[in-house]
């Protein structure tokens, strides 16, 4: 009998890095092209976005249902969601690959006519206002001595 060689299985990984893209007076964001493309590979295409933090957050891939699963009481589960669903909602991809961000997430966050960065983390994708953006970049900025000084203490030294 022939031995058959190991099958290799492949992770779907989502884009890394921050996206420039720009939210339109109607609250359409247009999705960067590697953004469309890692969505339509998952099986969950499943869409939900609302506002967490301080930030429009896309959850993709089942991570809102995750998320609320991990609330295990269930009067701090029920704000949470009642607010998250008064906010936000259900989104899909236009053919174009455009999201519409629900209206009262767009006043609630000011969210309308404006660049934009997004990151995709850990199945949520994370919308920085410009302005936004730049305060966390200038804060991260600010440790990163004490970071690298970390990091090689780790044995990471690249």
């Amino acid at each position: 009998m022939e031995s058959q060689p190991p099958t290799v299985t492949s992770r779907l990984r989502p884009p890394l890095g921050f996206h420039p893209c720009k939210i339109d007076s109607s609250g359409r964001l247009k999705l960067p092209a590697k953004y469309q493309e890692y969505l339509e590979k998952l099986p969950d295409k499943y869409l939900f976005v609302t506002e967490f933090r301080g930030l429009a957050r896309i959850f993709t891939n089942g991570s809102w249902e995750r998320t609320v699963a991990m609330i295990t009481d269930p009067a701090l589960r029920k704000r949470f969601t009642f607010r998250a669903e008064a906010i936000g909602g259900d989104v899909d991809i236009d053919p174009q690959g455009r999201i519409t961000l629900p209206q009262q997430l767009r006043k609630e966050l000011g969210l309308e006519d404006q660049p934009v960065q997004l990151r995709f983390y850990e199945d949520v994708i994370s919308i920085y206002p410009q302005a936004r953006f730049e305060e966390e970049l200038a804060r991260t900025q600010s440790f990163l001595e004490s970071d690298l000084e970390r990091l090689s203490s780790m044995g990471i030294d690249l």
